[in-house]
């Protein structure tokens, strides 16, 4: 019965936008206050989960606010050059099932115990003194898992002994806190209509638990979802809302109405909550699709946003834009922090937000009145409009500035620190509006790109790295900066000692003085680092805890996956450091394979070897693609090594006739009988889609891809899952 009265008193407010009137005003304020009495109702315990004073770390940013501060002093400047490795935990070494190394999780510990996730969706109990493994969850049903290619788990949320998990699937799992074992589990799609993981729809992120209330969103705006963000009861999972706060519109409607199966607007962090106004904050993500606005014209409200909802009806009290008509991938994808800062030599409670383009917004916690607005975080910011079919470099790329990784926010110095990644990216727009949409279906990926590489090619010559820097919230300047060899894609921890903890993609953990930038100890883990420090207490002892992995995104992470703890006295001994190259050259950084290379300004040559099993240059079923400008001269070299007949040709999908002049072996189908090469030349002057191959082999799709793109295209090679950029100049 309580439940039926939670959903009422919540549908009656769910549609609310506020009135101007002060008698609507309080009327607004009384459901709400009705609202907030019947969740307390439902679930008393709600409101005393876990304490910071008492060494717990309760949620992904440590508390509902995300401030990833610590009132913790154990350790400090005076005595952190002895702080050393306790334990490690290697999830790798647990025998879970087809645990892929890779790891962002972001640890909660409560009462002295460490919850942390790993990819697929498993969750592990650590005791936080000792390392013992004291109990491991494995969800049913993980085995499609492997189909969502990056899989990382950023974590869980504690509320009422259990913790609760977002799955790659779109379900959330409540399981024990005691003993691991599942209470429930629901599907997301269930409350909100369409959220399916065949449309597009998947979670990474860590749901936030305030009050009884379970706060979950979605990832998948590069897949045209429509972005929501929901509240669940935690005691039972049923929904708290009557409706789902959508943050863009209805598919057709509005700006959606330009292309087919496009949104984004996608909530893929934690959302922040203040619990002095019972406000949750709600990060937004890019529009879909996202390099290519034309089929998304105008502004695109509330993408790219932060916006302020009611905790317990889900009605919107105000929304700000950090980017319009975005089309690099510059999501406002971090979570929000809230707290009370001195600005102006006032105390004023704010809420910040940092995001992927390199900027810090700065915004009254109340009103959403601007106090800063694009506070520079990165060192440099570039990106010029993109253009159909022509490559624009951009500064940073959509794995740059601040990504899913927190900032922490000192009362100490009034200093907000961000840790950032300094990238760079090459891309090209896709040539027209009916060259994007002509194979499209719901669920697909939603980029307007031609590249096959989802995040752009890396210029050459180019290599990514990391800042941090203390923004001081007195005057919205920069404090210090700290670079990093590579990108800094965790996030900052800070604690009351007048510590910076943070961990980098070298694979390096370092504590720095908070007040002054200066690097205080640094300790070799021995793989890449892209998640945030937890600091927390057990057994009367100080620990700080950090998840060692990373992903193939950055860094060339993703070897390992494991939680390393530190404390005062702890193991001296350093890692080697990770290896920060892949065993193949990184796409667009150096030179291709051979199969592919310049002659001169107006030539490529070309190189085709026909294997014994039929695959060509060692791949099967268009697994290697070629693209190059329109009007380009491509020198073929071909030898086939079957043993059986067959010559060579550019073709039509499907097979047939040669598509260009001059662009088959002599002899037809069957006129190549021995390995000996053959040669022949083309111009490929008309754009569009080609298969290399033997026409006498076209049935059994065993091809080469050409893509025929417009003049000025940078040539590439996808090939071996990497993708090549080709210099056009001599070599």
């Amino acid at each position: 019965m309580q439940g039926a009265i939670v959903v009422l008193a919540l549908a009656t407010v769910a549609g609310c936008t506020g009135g101007e009137g002060e008698d609507e005003e309080l009327v607004a304020d009384s459901e709400r206050e009705a609202a907030a009495e019947a969740v307390a109702a439902t679930y008393p315990d709600a409101y005393q989960e876990f304490s910071l004073d008492d060494g717990d770390w309760g949620a992904f940013g440590g508390t509902y606010d995300q401030t990833r501060h610590s009132p913790l002093t154990e350790i400090g400047p005076d005595n952190v050059d002895q702080l050393g490795r306790a334990f490690s935990v290697d999830f790798l070494e647990q025998g879970a099932e087809a645990t892929p190394p890779q790891n962002q999780t972001y640890p909660v510990v409560v009462d002295g115990v460490i919850y942390a996730t790993t990819s697929f969706n498993h969750i592990y109990a650590i005791d936080g003194a000792s390392g013992e493994v004291l109990w491991h969850f494995t969800p049913r049903g993980i085995g499609h898992f492997s189909n969502f290619g990056l899989s990382p788990n950023r974590g869980v949320a504690y509320c009422g002994d259990r913790l609760y998990m977002l799955t790659l699937d779109m379900r959330i799992i409540s399981v024990d806190a005691s003993t691991g074992k599942l209470v429930e589990q629901v599907d997301i799609p269930d409350a909100v209509e369409g959220a399916k993981p065949q449309l597009g729809y998947f979670n990474t992120a860590a749901p936030i638990c305030y009050k009884g209330l379970l706060y979950v969103g979605t990832s998948g705006s590069d897949y045209g979802v429509r972005g929501f963000v929901m509240a669940y009861r935690a005691d039972d999972l049923t929904p708290a809302w009557a409706n789902p706060y959508w943050t863009i519109p209805p598919e057709g409607q509005d700006w959606r109405g330009a292309g087919r199966f496009h949104g984004g607007g996608s909530t893929a962090s934690a959302v922040t909550i203040d619990p002095e106004t019972d406000t949750v904050y709600v990060p937004v993500g890019v529009p879909s699709p996202v390099f290519f606005p034309e089929l998304r014209p105008g502004p695109n409200p509330k993408t790219n946003s932060l916006i302020a909802l009611d905790a317990f009806t889900g009605e919107e009290l105000w929304w700000r834009q950090q980017l319009a008509e975005d089309q690099w991938n510059y999501d406002t994808f971090a979570s929000p922090l809230v707290f009370d800062a001195e600005i102006d030599g006032e105390t004023r409670r704010v809420v910040t937000v940092a995001t992927k383009q390199g900027y810090l917004f700065c915004y009254d916690a109340e009103t959403g009145e601007p106090i800063y607005e694009r506070i520079q975080l990165l060192d440099r910011i570039e990106h010029p409009q993109l253009q159909p079919g022509k490559a624009v470099t951009i500064y940073p790329s959509a794995l740059g500035g601040v990504n899913y990784n927190g900032s922490s926010y000192d009362p100490e110095t009034n200093y907000e620190v961000v840790s950032t990644a300094e990238t760079a990216a090459i891309i090209e727009q896709s040539e027209s509006a009916e060259e994007l949409e002509r194979q499209r279906i719901a669920g697909d990926l939603d980029l307007g790109i031609t590249s096959d590489a989802y995040f752009g090619l890396t210029p050459r010559g180019w290599h990514d790295y990391g800042t941090v820097r203390a923004v001081d919230l007195s005057t919205g300047e920069v404090a210090w900066r700290v670079r990093t060899p590579e990108p800094e894609r965790g996030g900052a921890t800070t604690t009351a000692s007048g510590l910076t903890f943070i961990g980098g993609g070298d694979g390096v953990l370092r504590a720095i003085d908070t007040a002054t930038g200066d690097v205080l100890w640094r300790f070799q883990t021995g793989n890449q680092i892209a998640a945030a420090p937890a600091v927390y207490e057990a057994d009367g002892k100080e620990y700080v805890a950090v998840a060692i992995g990373g992903t193939f995104t950055s860094s060339f992470g993703g070897t390992a996956s494991r939680i390393d703890v530190f404390a005062l006295d702890g193991s001296q001994d350093r890692s080697e450091p990770p290896e920060l190259s892949p065993s193949e050259e990184p796409p667009g950084s150096e030179a291709p394979p051979v199969w592919l290379s310049p002659l001169d300004a107006d030539t490529l040559g070309l190189q085709v070897v026909a294997g014994e099993g039929g695959e060509l240059n060692g791949q099967r079923g268009g697994e290697m693609v070629v693209t190059v400008p329109e009007g380009k001269t491509l020198n073929v070299t071909y030898s086939n090594q079957t043993g059986a007949a067959r010559g060579l040709a550019v073709m039509p999908p499907g097979g047939g006739g040669p598509a260009f002049e001059g662009a088959a072996t002599p002899g037809g189908a069957r006129g190549v009988r021995d390995a000996e090469p053959r040669y022949f030349s083309f111009t490929a002057d008309q754009r569009g889609t080609y298969w290399i191959g033997s026409p006498a082999q076209a049935a059994q799709g065993e091809q080469i891809v050409l893509r025929v793109a417009a003049p000025g295209t940078t040539p590439t090679l996808r090939a071996d899952r990497q993708l090549f950029s080709v210099s056009e100049e001599s070599e």
